[in-house]
């Protein structure tokens, strides 16, 4: 100890010691390891909102001009790295401090010393670019240039969190094997080989040169330096040091970020995705991988993304080791605080490793691959053909001539019947009690296999409730890819039977949605049913007895419509639908024109598809499509929720045949979300103006563990009741555990297709086949997948088709969007929405799908659950989120404590009031386990619900809005919509929640089709009324 520090200084030390200790704790703590636990719970699913920064704390419009862009970019990228500067600038100040009090400060064995600064920099936690500063403390308070840098890339690179991130399986394990191995490589053995080329005054800063502390004169030997005198003689020293290493690195960070942003603006990533993997790509990946100062994580988390993009691996594994390992802020310090030679030598140093390992990782790719294709090699067979009904939209204006909406004229009689709710459920511990659903006779095996593992199987079915055998009780309808249809009839007291598949034609289809709806106004629901390459169709219901189904015209080429909505659209007394059409998803993002939304005219009854009306905006993967009277002039209008790249679009309807899509310059929509999966309108604050809710993947990098409550993935199928339902929830687990679909498989787990069940092996061979062909960019592989695996060379297939690309003209006029949040637009003055769902505390919904605004607590105040999940590779799932109106314009979240929590990966739901006791219960369809049944207790709070019995406009009312008034001021409104969710359906009636008000003073009807009628009073609560319009 004595050899080691400075006798004199002793106290001086310790403080600083203790200081470094208190920072480090304070950073770790408060700081760096919640923000890296956030990243790594997010894993594959965290996104990047701005070029260099995780957060986009100021939005950066895709239209801004350039020299704006930059301007924003760069105060993100300052934004970002703030907290993990001033740590670094603090902490390199305290070290240059501690180092003056030392005498022995390094090893005379140059790899000694390389291994000195590897144990010193990896558990900092650091950034490449904040671990800058520190290196600059230990270099000018003595330390050697071994240690110095050594510490500076080990930080960032060997970090604990970053480690288990990229051993987590988000990339494949030979290029994170990679990257640790050649990092350690760089730290341990060529950067003290590289330091035998340097001067020698380069390797340590001379003596006199040190930012030492002498000793006061006319001391005397082993004397020391009072508590008193060297506690303001250390604060001296801090403060100097704090300002040396301020002035010197602050000013060259900011001038660093700019000129990363700039690299990344004029040289987007997007860039190699075009270019062919070859030695000028490679060498042009390592100087901007190299140059760019990125935060922490990045390289791990945009590799993830760069494999799910198609990037040739070659790149990936280069960009993987490059970005973080060392930046041009980097350079600036060594050459500032050293010389431009070890700077330029480090630098060199890892372009070249970045190039090599990129070189490796394509020929190791190249070998695992032809391997794989080898062990998943089956008899080639003709390509699917998905011919459709070929659309003939100059017809409609022929077909439509003549008709007229029905009359605005309120001519009509209307009356108005009661029926009191059964008794209350008993109560229970929390408002739900969640229970599997075959407990109650929804019971239907678990459809999930190897074939599914791809969008939008993995994305789960539909569910549609309601009374379609007209008992007066409410049924559920679940979509099937393996048997059609799964039918499920209410016996009344909250008890359901399974009924036989009554469509036999539909047991040859892979259905996804299957709606509840009345198509021809005789009071039966009918069958909406959208398929998986076989187009769409309905069934008519006939008193009970469903028909054959007929083919409702789409796009021939349409793979599949995920989303539908049904309204009055041209106000002639039938439901009209709204298909949002989807091609691929996840691995393609931007589809062609097979994916063009469009409206399909329902005429007499008749749902042929022969009458449609295809939609102006640019073309995209549609999760959510909602009709509804946005602007209150008693015409629907249309939202349509993408996924991805393509923008939300929002259309104004006339109530004939035309919709006026709002764009950016109409100044109505400021913002909506990039991977919008459910779109909903709903009065929150009974201002009888409804609010917009869009929902997508809500999750930022930092603080997410604070609103989200998540459970390890392997925990996945613990509470799974049954062992049946068990054994196969954690078969298809095991396989999660290793099978990364599409770019981001890795070959060297084809041979475990062999390990598998008959059955599971074919359908692994066909879908690793596909995976290899995405990876090639081959499309002629797709033909190596065996014949009989039809879904898995149409995925194939379909990934290879021509895109309709994303211009900047459609930038300039499309709405923007943002990431990493929900938004909920309010409407201010006149038709202008702003965003305020950070206000309301509904930012971060996880993973949202399905989204339910209701009132579940009878409280008067209308909540909003989001089921949750995704089968994306990931370490953890999310629970159900549960938004609690607090009555204040805000909402809190309450999943637990409402009895809402489930982890079971869901994107389906219906809410309906199963046992009519007043109160509205939940059942979801999750992926890879049994429904789910979420009972409601409530035993507190009155109610009402409305449904209609229109014999003038649509039989159900779809469309029609409706008013209560109550009390000293009491008013509420709802519309009664089909559609607007992620494949979820619930029955059509309106439930109102009214709190202590045990009667509504008056109803006022807004019939969809124009005028309206006001129904007084009084009305009891605790009753379901059924408005009947009749001549």
């Amino acid at each position: 100890m004595p050899k080691l520090i400075n006798r004199y200084f002793r106290w001086r030390f310790l403080l600083a010691l203790s200081a470094l200790v208190i920072v480090m704790y304070l950073f770790w703590t408060s700081s760096r390891y919640p923000s890296l636990g956030d990243k790594a719970l997010m894993g594959g699913q965290l996104q990047l909102e701005d070029k260099l920064s995780f957060d986009a704390h100021f939005f950066n419009d895709p239209s801004n001009p350039r020299w704006k862009k930059i301007i924003i970019s760069t105060a993100n990228w300052l934004e970002t790295n703030r907290q993990g500067m001033t740590f670094g600038v603090v902490l390199g100040s305290v070290f240059l401090t501690m180092m003056r009090y030392l005498q022995i400060v390094s090893f005379k064995n140059r790899f000694a010393n390389s291994a000195l600064g590897l144990l010193m920099g990896t558990p900092l936690g650091v950034c490449v670019n904040c671990a800058a500063p520190i290196a600059k403390g230990m270099y000018d308070g003595g330390a050697r240039i071994e240690t110095t840098l050594s510490a500076m890339i080990a930080s960032p690179t060997l970090n604990i969190v970053v480690l288990t991130m990229l051993m987590s399986g988000i990339v494949p394990l030979y290029l994170a094997g990679a990257k640790i191995a050649l990092s350690i490589v760089l730290i341990l053995l060529i950067i003290p080989l590289l330091c035998r080329f340097l001067p020698s005054r380069d390797l340590q800063l001379p003596e006199a040169e040190q930012l030492s502390c002498p000793i006061p004169q006319n001391i005397d030997a082993g004397d020391i330096e009072s508590l008193g005198k060297a506690i303001p003689g250390f604060l001296k020293n801090l403060t100097v040091d704090f300002w040396y290493i301020f002035k010197l690195t602050v000013p060259l960070m900011i001038l660093a970020g700019f000129l990363g942003v700039l690299v990344a603006t004029f040289i987007p990533f997007e860039t190699f995705s075009s270019l062919k993997f070859g030695i000028a790509g490679l060498l042009l990946a390592a100087l901007i991988g190299t140059f760019l100062p990125v935060p922490i994580a990045f390289d791990v988390v945009f590799s993830v993304a760069l494999l799910a993009a198609g990037l040739p691996v070659g790149y990936v594994m280069c960009l993987l080791f490059t970005l973080g390992s060392f930046s041009i802020y980097s350079a600036f310090i060594v050459t500032q605080t050293i010389s431009w030679r070890p700077a330029m030598m480090v630098y060199a140093t890892v372009m070249t490793i970045g190039i090599l390992s990129g070189l490796g990782a394509n020929i190791w790719q190249k070998h695992i691959t032809a391997k794989a294709i080898e062990m998943t090699a089956s008899d080639p067979s003709s390509n699917a053909s998905n011919d459709g009904l070929t659309s003939t939209p100059e017809r409609m204006a022929a077909l439509l001539n003549g008709k007229s909406p029905t009359p605005v004229i309120d001519r009509y009689d209307v009356s108005i019947d009661g029926r009191p709710f059964e008794a209350r459920s008993p109560g229970g511990e929390t408002l739900f009690t969640r229970i599997e659903a075959h407990n109650i006779g929804l019971d239907q095996p678990i459809e999930f296999s190897f074939k599914d593992m791809w969008p939008p199987f993995w994305e789960g079915r539909s569910i549609s409730s309601g009374d379609w055998d007209r008992d007066g009780d409410m049924d559920i309808v679940i979509a099937s890819t393996e048997v059609g249809l799964y039918f499920y009839e209410n016996d009344g007291d909250g008890q359901f039977s399974r009924l036989p598949n009554p469509i036999e034609s539909t047991k040859q289809l892979d259905l996804f949605n299957a709606v509840l709806v009345d198509l021809n106004d005789d009071g039966w629901l009918d069958l909406f049913l959208t398929s998986y390459a076989n187009g769409n169709f309905a069934a008519l219901n006939n008193a009970g007895s469903f028909s054959a189904i007929e083919h409702v015209g789409n796009n021939p080429r349409t793979p599949l419509t995920l989303a539908v909505s049904f309204g009055d659209v041209d106000q002639d007394g039938d439901l009209d639908v709204a298909l949002g059409n989807w091609a691929a998803g996840w691995y393609r993002r931007v589809p062609g024109e097979e994916s063009r939304n469009r409206i399909v005219y329902n005429v007499d009854g008749s749902l042929t598809g022969e009458i449609y009306q295809d939609l102006p905006a640019v073309p995209g993967e549609t999760l959510s499509i909602l009709l509804s009277d946005m602007n209150n002039d008693q015409k629907l209008d249309l939202m349509v929720g993408n996924d991805f790249e393509i923008p939300d679009a929002f259309y104004h309807g006339d109530g004939t045949t035309s919709f006026d899509q709002i764009l950016r310059t109409d100044n109505i929509i400021p913002n909506t979300t990039t991977t919008t999966m459910a779109i909903k309108h709903h009065d929150l604050d009974h201002d009888l103006v409804p609010e917009i809710y869009t929902a997508q993947i809500a999750g930022r990098s930092s603080g997410i563990s604070d609103r989200l409550n998540m459970q390890p993935v392997e925990d996945y199928c613990q509470n799974v009741e049954r062992l049946s339902d068990a054994g196969i929830c954690q078969a298809n687990m095991n396989v999660k555990n290793w099978y990364k679909s599409g770019n981001n498989f890795d070959p060297t787990y084809a041979g475990k297709c062999n390990e598998l069940p008959d059955k599971s092996k074919a359908e692994c061979q066909a879908m690793l086949v596909k995976d290899l062909a995405i990876q090639a960019k081959d499309p002629n592989m797709c033909n190596n997948i065996a014949v009989d695996q039809i879904q898995a060379r149409y995925y194939c297939q379909i990934h290879f088709w021509p895109i309709r690309p994303y211009t900047d003209q459609d930038i300039a006029v499309s709405i923007p969007q943002i990431k990493g949040r929900n938004v909920l637009l309010k409407k201010t003055s006149g038709p202008q929405y702003h965003d305020t769902a950070i206000e309301a505390q509904l930012d971060v919904g996880g993973w949202s799908w399905d989204t339910k605004i209701a009132d579940f607590d009878n409280d008067s105040h209308p909540d909003i659950l989001i089921v949750n999940g995704t089968w994306v590779p990931n370490s953890v799932t999310p629970s159900n989120m549960f938004f609690h109106n607090q009555g204040d314009g805000t909402f809190e979240q309450s999943a637990e404590e409402f009895g809402l929590e489930d982890f079971l990966i869901t994107a389906a739901a219906s809410q309906v009031d199963i046992d009519r006791d007043g109160d509205l219960d939940i059942v979801t369809v999750p992926v890879n386990g049994p429904l789910q049944f979420f009972k409601n207790n409530n035993q507190t709070g009155n109610a009402i619900s409305i449904s209609f019995d229109d014999k003038i406009g649509n039989r159900f009312g779809i469309g029609h809005k409706v008013r209560i008034f109550y009390g000293e001021g009491g008013q509420q409104i709802q519309e009664m919509q089909l559609g607007g969710g992620f494949q979820s359906f619930d029955a059509a009636y309106l439930h109102f929640g009214l709190g202590a008000i045990d009667q509504i003073d008056r109803i006022v009807i807004d019939w969809i089709e124009g005028g309206g009628r006001e129904i007084k009073g009084p009305f009891a609560a605790g009753h379901h009324y059924v408005i009947s319009r009749f001549e």
